[in-house]
C-alpha cells in the first residue's frame, strides 16, 4: 500500500514539475500589412496598372478586407509610395486578406515606364508630426525592362535610428538611352529630420536636392 502512494506522489510530482517549468509558447509575429509603391521612371505612370491598382484597393476598403490604407508621399512621375493593413490580430491574416495580396502580385506594370513593388511588413508605420526635414535619396539600382530595384522598405533599414516621415521612388530627371539593362535613375526618397541629415550622409545617402533635374 505504502509504495502505491509513494509512486503515485512520484507521477504527481512529474507533473506539477513539467507544467512549471514549461517553455511559454512562442507569439510568432505575423505580417498583416503591405508596403507598396508604384510610379513612373521617367516617362509618366502605367496608367492602366495604376487604375487598377487604386481600383483593387478601393474595392479592398469598401468590403473590409483591409481597415487601414496610408499614402506616405506621390511620385513626380504619377504613382505613390502607401502601405495597406489587415485587421490587427495575432493570428495569421485572413483568407480575404491573402487573396488581396496575389491580386496586389498580379498587376504588372510596363517595366520601361514603371516600377511597382509590394513587401510583407508587421504594421504600417503611423503619419507623424514632422519637424523640419530635408529629403535623401540612394538609387535604388534598377535596370530598365527588369523590375529588380531595392523597395523603399527594405532601403529604409540602412536609415537605422532614423525617423523616416515620408518615402517614395523618384527619377532624377536625366535623359538616358531606352535600352533594357540600362540605368532607370531611379532613387528611394526619403524626408528626415535636417537634425539627422549628417548620420543619413555617413550612411551613403545624398542630399536629393543635388540630384534631381529641375
Amino acid at each position: 500500500m505504502k509504495k502505491s502512494v509513494y509512486l503515485l506522489l512520484w507521477i504527481t510530482g512529474l507533473l506539477v514539475s513539467s507544467v512549471l517549468y514549461a517553455k511559454p509558447a512562442q507569439v510568432v509575429e505575423t505580417r498583416h500589412a503591405i508596403d507598396i509603391s508604384i510610379g513612373g521612371i521617367g516617362p509618366g505612370v502605367d496608367v492602366v496598372a495604376y487604375k487598377q491598382l487604386r481600383r483593387l484597393i478601393g474595392n479592398a476598403v469598401a468590403n473590409s478586407v483591409i481597415d487601414k490604407f496610408v499614402i506616405y508621399g506621390y511620385g513626380r512621375e504619377g504613382g505613390f509610395f502607401a502601405c495597406v493593413e489587415d485587421r490587427p490580430s495575432n493570428q495569421p491574416p485572413s483568407k480575404a486578406f491573402e487573396k488581396f495580396v496575389k491580386q496586389l502580385n498580379s498587376i504588372k506594370p510596363d517595366p520601361s515606364t514603371s516600377f511597382y513593388s509590394i513587401s510583407r511588413v508587421l504594421t504600417c508605420s503611423p503619419l507623424a508630426i514632422q519637424p523640419d526635414t530635408v529629403r535623401v535619396a540612394k538609387s535604388d539600382g534598377s535596370l530598365q525592362c527588369e523590375n529588380n530595384g531595392m523597395s523603399l522598405a527594405d532601403m529604409q533599414q540602412q536609415l537605422r535610428g532614423i525617423n523616416v516621415y515620408a518615402a517614395s521612388k523618384e527619377s532624377d530627371g536625366l535623359m538616358r538611352p531606352a535600352v533594357c539593362g540600362g540605368a532607370t535613375g531611379i532613387f528611394n526618397v526619403y524626408d528626415i529630420a535636417i537634425a539627422d541629415l549628417q548620420q543619413a550622409l555617413d550612411g551613403g545617402f545624398v542630399e536629393w536636392s543635388t540630384l534631381v533635374v529641375p
